[in-house]
């Protein structure tokens, strides 16, 4: 049915012999952009989900407070915490945590600055679960006046929009390089049909269709698109991998970065930005070389079939 066997001599044409670098070059665009959505997808999901289901509480340094007192606080708002319906747990960070937290803004540790530190709680939320915070807030600052909750709320909101934004840029991309794809099949066959105009007029007179030429070609763009588009797309994976693995490496030489826990999201090494794929989604950047073939066939044969009309 494609017409594997191609009875035109397609594959001398200078422009055709370069078509399977061309759409593998533009597989490979499309691939990363594919992937990177991807990737951002997964970032926003983990990213959400630390953060809504957690709240951070921070008390503010007070200069009047001796340790005892300030120990007395904490633990005043830790107890009030712990008795509030939805709240499943509490840790306070000790002042090493909060200043390895601040290490990356400062460039140096808060305790070489020796700059007051305020106190953090990090508060765990039954999922599901709807506190009053307006009550709580009131409760805490009771017990230490300028005591906040930091409900993440406006982080979340700029994050996700960041992360919206760099989804719809690899849309953006990913259908450019559609558009530049179809249009480069399209020059291709049109050249190819100028190339051998003669001998399809010659196929024509001994009986051959509009339809059986179209096939020369869609076969042609199909052995294409697959072998461009299986080449971009595994050089694409291997592009993929190759960043996760370098992300992975600078993050173990940059020590710097502690592994600390606060507010539910993970700072681990390389700051929770995790690039590998899920199984599905490699699967779905598998099915890259096919979508391309097909996509290029139909190309061709759409080309093919509307030239030879209008030379009617």
């Amino acid at each position: 049915m494609l017409g594997l066997r191609s009875d035109l001599p397609l594959d001398r044409d200078a422009a055709a012999r370069f078509l399977p670098w061309i759409l593998g070059f533009m597989v490979y665009l499309a691939a990363l952009a594919i992937g990177a959505a991807m990737v951002v997808d997964r970032l926003a999901d983990r990213w959400q989900a630390g953060l809504t289901g957690n709240l951070t509480i921070e008390v503010p340094f007070d200069p009047d407070l001796g340790v005892t007192e300030k120990s007395i606080v904490i633990d005043r708002i830790v107890d009030v915490l712990s008795a509030t319906p939805g709240i499943a747990g509490t840790t306070l960070l000790d002042d090493r945590e909060i200043a390895r937290l601040l290490e990356p803004w400062l460039g140096v540790s808060a305790t070489e600055l020796d700059i007051p530190l305020p106190a953090l709680i990090a508060v765990t939320l039954r999922p599901g679960v709807v506190i009053d915070r307006a009550s709580l807030q009131a409760g805490l600052a009771a017990i230490h006046p300028g005591t906040t909750i930091d409900d993440h709320g406006a982080w979340i909101d700029d994050a996700l929009a960041f992360l919206r934004g760099l989804n719809l840029l690899a849309a953006l991309l990913t259908g450019l390089v559609l558009a530049a794809t179809t249009l480069t099949i399209v020059f291709v066959t049109r050249t190819g049909l100028s190339i051998h105009r003669g001998v399809i007029e010659i196929v024509h007179l001994i009986g051959a269709t509009d339809s059986y030429v179209a096939q020369q070609f869609q076969a042609q763009a199909l052995r294409h698109g697959l072998v461009g588009g299986a080449f971009g797309t595994l050089l694409a994976a291997a592009t993929l991998l190759g960043i996760d693995q370098l992300l992975k490496q600078s993050a173990a030489l940059a020590g710097a970065l502690p592994a600390a826990q606060l507010d539910g999201l993970d700072l681990a090494p390389g700051m929770g930005l995790d690039l590998r794929l899920l199984p599905w989604q490699w699967a779905v950047l598998a099915l890259l070389p096919v979508a391309t073939a097909f996509i290029a066939m139909l190309t061709a044969r759409w080309t093919v079939l509307r030239s030879l009309a209008r030379l009617v």
